[in-house]
């Protein structure tokens, strides 16, 4: 015997098996929601039964051992409730398949280095602790958070398979005063509060189909979204092509360049455009110049299986996606943060 459980708030439909108690059918499925002692005692895998018929076995100190509640609204208990028809619950804070839960946690700065003229590398650590640990998906960011309450999003640049480890870059902007004291802070501090992870823009290399090919666009410092998905493709032995174009104004914006030509070295599926916009300004630059759009559209004819990951200012991605579009490019292929805080005008 099977019944449905739907899950009014998040709108979803899933199947439990005779037998199961609630939270069973819920984890069987993927879904995660907050448990104690997992036999009724300490309530927190309260949830409200909204329509249906369920068996509920209470612990003692309820002073009943079975109730049966039928149509009504009632708070009953996911680990010790079996469905006896189809049910239709409300579960607040329920963690669907594939989420992950965001945490405000304390990191370790344990490096801080400067790239060119005005961008750090910053590295943090995670905490050891499993109950302080963290996950994060390739292309995610996190939000770091100073004493004062003040806080400020930006890119990860590292890989999920890379443990605890975490990579930021961020560019220095003397006349910001936020700015001034980020990067006051981590130079004097050993700890930093970090909110992670955020943001829906990210890649996980099992779900990506064998034919697609993938561009990734990053104009300065998005190249660190950039290089945290890539390493977890590479981590992951992908073999689709994957071709990065990372576009500055001078050359020395493009401050870690030597490392997507190492990867385009060691892997034959990896290939790299650097984009130089202001030439003039660069003396000895001997590559490409123009602006990013110009050069995707330059190198590609058609974008058949081609998925878009873009990591700049809205002005960058927008004027890419339209640039696209007018190749045949479908919208829902292209992928970035600019359209979740800055969505495109109608």
């Amino acid at each position: 015997m099977v019944h449905k459980i739907e899950i009014e708030n998040i709108g979803r439909i899933l199947m439990g098996q005779s037998g199961e108690t609630l939270l069973e059918s819920l984890w069987r499925h993927g879904y995660q929601l907050r448990v104690g002692c997992r036999n009724g005692v300490c309530e927190i895998c309260e949830v409200r039964l909204i329509d249906g018929e369920i068996i509920q076995h209470y612990p003692e100190k309820h002073l009943k051992l079975n109730k049966t509640i039928n149509q009504m609204s009632e708070e009953v208990l996911a680990c010790t409730c079996r469905p006896l028809s189809d049910v239709r619950v409300k579960i607040e804070g329920l963690q669907c398949p594939g989420e992950l839960l965001v945490k405000k946690l304390q990191c370790d700065i344990t490096a801080i280095e400067k790239l060119n003229a005005d961008v750090y590398r910053v590295r943090l650590q995670l905490p050891a602790t499993a109950s302080m640990s963290a996950e994060f998906y390739a292309g995610q960011y996190l939000d770091l958070i100073l004493p004062n309450g003040k806080q400020a999003s930006f890119s990860i640049g590292s890989a999920p398979d890379q443990g605890r480890n975490l990579e930021l870059h961020i560019r220095h902007v003397p006349s910001g005063e936020m700015s001034n004291d980020i990067i006051q802070h981590l130079q004097s501090a050993s700890t930093v509060e970090v909110e992670i992870p955020k943001g829906d823009c990210y890649l996980q290399a099992h779900k990506i189909s064998p034919d697609t090919r993938l561009i990734f666009a990053a104009a300065s410092t998005g190249f660190a979204q950039v290089k945290s998905v890539v390493e977890h493709l590479l981590a992951n032995q992908f073999s689709n092509p994957i071709y990065i174009y990372w576009g500055a104004r001078v050359e020395d914006d493009i401050y870690l360049g030597n490392l997507p030509l190492q990867w385009a070295a060691e892997h034959t599926n990896v290939h790299f455009e650097r984009v130089v916009s202001e030439s003039e300004n660069s003396p000895n630059w001997a590559g490409r110049v123009g602006l990013l759009p110009e050069a995707i559209l330059d190198d590609f004819n058609d974008f058949d299986n081609v998925e878009i990951f873009a990591s700049g200012s809205p002005a960058m991605v927008y004027a890419l996606l339209e640039a696209c579009e007018a190749k045949g490019f479908k919208e829902e292929h292209m992928h970035s943060d600019v359209f979740a805080y800055a969505p495109r005008s109608k």
